[in-house]
Order: C-alpha cells, then sequence, then structure tokens
C-alpha cells in the first residue's frame, strides 16, 4: 500500500467515505474474517460536521484522517446516500 492509498477495515466508516463520493479502488479479501476496503487518498469537496449541539459547518477537502476522525467522534453528519452505501459495502463483503 502507499500514499495515495487508504486501507478501511470499519464496514460503516467505509459506507460514510462512500457516501461521501470518496473513490474505491479495491477490496483486500486476503483474510477472509477481515476484509479491508482500499481508498483513493483523494479527499471529498466537503463534509458536514456538529460543532457543538447548535452549530452545523462544512469543512471543505478534508483529508480522509480527518473524516475518519470526525466520524469517530459522531461529529460527521451522514448524507442520505449513507444507507445506499452501507448495502454496497455489505454486498462486496458477500461477493
Amino acid at each position: 500500500m502507499d500514499n495515495n492509498t487508504k486501507a478501511i477495515a470499519d464496514m460503516y466508516l467505509a459506507a460514510a467515505y462512500l457516501s461521501y463520493g470518496v473513490n474505491l479502488i479495491n477490496v483486500d479479501r486476503s483474510d477472509p474474517k477481515r476484509q479491508k476496503f482500499i481508498f483513493q487518498q483523494i479527499p471529498p469537496l466537503s463534509i458536514v460536521v456538529t460543532e457543538s449541539d447548535i452549530v452545523v459547518k462544512a469543512v471543505s477537502s478534508p483529508s480522509l484522517d480527518e473524516l475518519e476522525m470526525y466520524y469517530i467522534s459522531k461529529r460527521l453528519w451522514l448524507p442520505p446516500s449513507y444507507p445506499d452505501a452501507i448495502r454496497t459495502i455489505k454486498s462486496a463483503i458477500r461477493a
């Protein structure tokens, strides 16, 4: 793996990446119990995050690490395409 890719084993984080339009380039199935989704390190144009219970803002061109940090801290707003992205990831796991 090189600096232009990022491997994700968490299917829900992978779905968040997909729903924000991050390019999925491969699925590593070398370990069937822990498949990894390989994404291209090109960030989405913008994401929506919560600053507090009241303040919501857009973050322009976040890195994939920043997107992951917002996701883990439960500050990332998931777009309406997120449920479809989960179905896509689940289909890739079963394939």
